[in-house]
């Protein structure tokens, strides 16, 4: 066999008058055409009609690759021609990884396109030009259970839109307390979304969806003010007991692309000053997936730290997990993912990885947090194993402003 023509190969030659593929075959491979033209053409013999000839940089036979639909037209080589291959597998990785609308857009082009092609093979044995038939014009990607979960999305992020310029979205806060002693020592910012027509919104559904596109930034800068506008009446209103701190910090969950705002950390320095709140009660909190070549990210979280500000990981032993982050990553707390403290009681393995993330941490000198607790028997386990802070359901669920206002004013009983 020629190596040209070779599947370990992306290049193909192609003679003049060589088909390629034909009218009803499998999707195996598109082209993009380094040299040479092709021709596009529905029918075949006496009655083919052509679509279109291509040169090169311009591309074929994707259309079947995406929705693995048979090719819906032929194509041939007009002269000698060079090609490159690309597998179902690449497009179809670029197409998955890519946003809901971007998807939309696909259908509906590859929609329009095979409906271009079936009307031409409609009309090229008719002396009459006849508009398409319901039949040929049936936009069959519609009934596709992805098509509606797309525009589902797309219909979502329009409604995230308005809540944002509605004031639909509210801050609620979680406390935070001391292993040792059951004393509040800070509060964690969650982000509750009740709109009008869905009711509440899980933020699993609308905080990926505005980290996806550029809403993030501006919902993140609210955020971060009503943190501070918070913490400084939550400070006003905390009368530490024995053993307490003298302040409150407020932990705020900050993406990857307000880190890469220009300025980030000037601004966050400024915001605290304008509310009066120190940097050092600030804890942002962050994920493993910042420090995966995100060097613009990174940089200004150590200028955060330089700033006063704390940073917490957030999810570790989830996701991109990687000691290497804890040894060139400079970070000031540790927080354990729920799906862990709630597997300590029943899994052997869990209670291991968790007793050696406590101790890794320690010897680091990290603050470690652990969230999602919810028995007395969580608790008491994660205790023993020394971690500092806890946060769950077994404390306080989250709530808004006014809700930590009446829920400092008559804590939960300390522990001696």
């Amino acid at each position: 066999m020629d190596p040209l023509h070779s599947s370990n190969c992306n290049i193909r030659l192609f003679q003049e008058g060589e088909t390629i593929f034909t009218e009803g075959s499998d999707s195996d491979a598109a082209y993009i055409i380094e040299a040479g033209l092709i021709e596009i053409f529905v029918g075949s013999g006496s009655d083919a009609v052509q679509l279109s000839v291509l040169g090169p940089g311009d591309i074929f036979g994707e259309m079947g690759l995406i929705d693995a639909y048979p090719r819906s037209a032929s194509a041939r080589a007009m002269c000698p021609c060079r090609c490159i291959v690309i597998s179902a597998a690449q497009i179809a990785e670029r197409i998955e990884a890519s946003n809901p609308l971007v998807k939309l857009l696909i259908s509906i082009s590859l929609h329009r396109n095979r409906a271009y092609n079936t009307y031409f093979k409609t009309i090229m044995n008719s002396s009459h030009v006849v508009l398409p038939t319901l039949a040929v014009t049936e936009k069959a990607y519609v009934k596709n259970p992805q098509h509606r979960q797309i525009l589902e999305e797309i219909k979502l992020e329009s409604d995230l839109h308005k809540a944002v310029n509605n004031d639909e979205l509210q801050p609620y806060y979680q406390p935070l307390f001391s292993m040792a002693d059951n004393s509040i020592v800070g509060f964690e910012s969650l982000l509750r979304w009740q709109c009008p027509d869905r009711g509440m919104v899980s933020p699993n559904q609308f905080i990926s969806l505005a980290e996806e596109t550029s809403l993030i930034v501006p919902i993140g800068d609210w955020i971060l003010e009503q943190a501070c506008i918070d913490l400084k009446t939550f400070q006003a209103h905390w009368q530490p007991g024995p053993g307490s701190p003298s302040h409150l910090f407020m932990s705020v969950n900050i993406s990857v692309r307000q880190f890469q705002e220009p300025n980030f950390c000037e601004k966050l320095l400024a915001l605290t000053q304008r509310y009066g709140v120190l940097p050092k009660h600030i804890k942002l909190e962050v994920t493993e997936r910042i420090f995966l070549d995100q060097a613009d990210a990174v940089e200004a979280i150590d200028d955060c730290r330089k700033a006063g500000f704390e940073v917490s990981l957030d999810d570790f032993g989830t996701g991109y997990s990687s000691l290497s982050y804890l040894e060139r990553c400079e970070i000031d707390s540790l927080k354990i993912d729920q799906s862990f403290t709630q597997k300590i009681c029943t899994s052997h393995r869990a209670k291991i990885l968790v007793s050696s993330i406590i101790d890794i941490s320690k010897k680091l000198g990290l603050i470690t947090i652990a969230e999602g607790i919810e028995t007395e028997e969580h608790r008491g386990i994660l205790e023993d194993m020394g971690c500092d802070i806890g946060q769950g359901y077994l404390f306080s669920k989250p709530l808004p402003s006014s809700g930590i206002l009446e829920f400092m004013a008559n804590p939960p009983s300390q522990r001696p």
